[in-house]
Formats: structure tokens, sequence, C-alpha cells
């Protein structure tokens, strides 16, 4: 149901959201960086590295949680999504990390009714709202925090191109690149209010579920800046703590191990 102008302050903050009038202009707070530059980040990283044993690096290459069943994997009951093991003597958490399409996935069905069913990100890039936007991720990474989550599998960012993929749902930047620009920096400076890492994906082109682990998303790189590229650049421009790659392959090539995009992502972006 549409609401009249007239009525629509009564959603305050919100007014533009649901209702016929502009999206509201509330004063953001200025996001706070924490993140090193990448030479600091260099050397502590490779300090890190010379007090570490080849067992220790083992845990942070290897995820936990999953075991064989039946030709593929079953999760441990009660594990997160993803989880690496903690290296106490290093001062090393471990990394819980959870989906978030509409907040914290209830993989267990004794979750449900624990955690809150958020709005898609499609319904919330349908608002055209940024501080809605901020608002929603900080509070879903509230309850993030609330279990125990250290990392946030979002935001998606795809810009929709398939209109039947099965994900599209996920994705916050809709069929515009500027509005999924727009948001995804308000959705990483939200999350990352907390302690928290965000997870900017699926780079890049994962525009299809069909046959997404042999399907080939060829493009060229105009068409590829202008149109996909730039809702990840303001993810990362945000300070965006990590990325997750795609299930397809880029120009025949698979996107987690594309030389070409990964650069891209690297150092064309971050």
């Amino acid at each position: 149901m549409s609401h009249s102008v007239e009525d629509g302050s009564r959603f305050g903050a919100y007014a533009g959201a649901c209702t016929l009038e502009t999206p509201s202009k509330a004063a953001l707070p200025p996001p706070v960086s924490r993140q090193l530059d990448w030479s600091e980040a260099r050397q502590r990283a490779e300090a890190m590295l010379e007090r570490m044993d080849l067992g220790d690096k083992e845990k942070l290459m290897l995820g936990v949680g999953w075991v064989p069943s039946n030709g593929w994997y079953d999760l441990k009951k009660f594990w997160y999504v993803g989880n690496t093991e903690a290296i106490p003597h290093l001062g090393i958490p471990s990394l819980n990390m959870q989906d978030a399409s509409a907040g914290f996935r209830p993989y267990w069905g004794e979750l449900v009714g624990t955690v809150t069913a958020w709005p898609s990100l499609l319904a919330l890039a349908a608002t055209w709202d940024p501080a809605a936007t901020r608002d929603y991720a900080y509070a879903v990474g509230e309850e993030f925090v609330g279990k125990g989550a250290n990392v946030i599998l979002g935001p998606g960012v795809n810009v929709a191109r398939v209109a039947r993929n099965g994900r599209t749902f996920e994705y916050i930047s809709g069929e515009d690149p500027y509005l999924g620009s727009v948001l995804a920096r308000e959705y990483v400076y939200g999350v990352q209010s907390h302690s928290l890492i965000a997870v900017v994906k699926h780079w890049v082109l994962n525009n299809q579920e069909n046959y997404r682990g042999d399907e080939s998303s060829d493009i060229d790189a105009k068409t590829a800046w202008e149109l996909y590229y730039p809702p990840f650049e303001a993810a990362v421009e945000a300070g965006v703590d990590a990325a997750m790659c795609s299930y397809n392959r880029v120009n025949g090539v698979n996107s987690c191990e594309n030389a070409e995009e990964l650069s891209i992502l690297k150092t064309g972006m971050g």
C-alpha cells in the first residue's frame, strides 16, 4: 500500500522508503577507517609469517567444519558456514563466516526464530536510500556480532544481467551500477562500524546460477568498467576488508584463478 506525501512524515528517517516521498536526506556520520595502507599491511604480514611454522600457515589456508558425506560435504552441527582455526600463540582468532543475503543465515532449523529475517538486498536497493542502507547494515552487523561471527559474507553487488538469475535478490545493485555503487559504500560503512569483516561478492560477472561452474561471461574492458565493475570499485574505496571470487569463468578463465581479473581487483581498484 502506498501512502500520501502528507502522511509520509510519520516514517521519520525512512520517509523515502515504501512511500511516495523522495529518499531521506538524514545526515550520515563520516565513516571510520581502521585499515592500514598497503605498505604497512605488507610489513606486518611479513613479520607475522616469520613467526609462523608450517602448521600455522596450514591452519590459515584450510577451512574446517565441513566433512565428506555421500560424495559431497556436510557441515558439522552448529558450525558457521565458513571457519578457520584460531592460532592463539600468535594472537590470530578464528574466522567465523556466515552468509548474509537477508541477515544472519539460519543454516540450522534450530536457529529459526533466533535471528531477524531482513528484507533482501534487492528490496533494500528499491528504497534508493543511502541512510536506510547504512542503518540496515549496521543493524545486521550488530546481530552478526551477537551470534559470534566476525565475517559477514556480503554485500553481494553484481549488476543484474540475466532476469531469471536465482541470486538477483541477493544483490544490492539491481540493474543500475551507479545505484549499486552508492549503496555498496553505505553497506560496507555500516557493517564495518563493528568489529566485522565485510566481503564484497561475487568477483566478477556472476550473473546466472544455471551452469555457473561452466559458463563463461565474456566481456570487453570498456563494458566491464562502465557497467559491472563500479559497485565493486565503490566497495573497495569504502575500505571493504575482503572480496569473494565467483563460480563462473570470465573470458574463458575460471574467475578464482583469473590473473587478469584478480589483478584488476587488487591493484586496479585496491
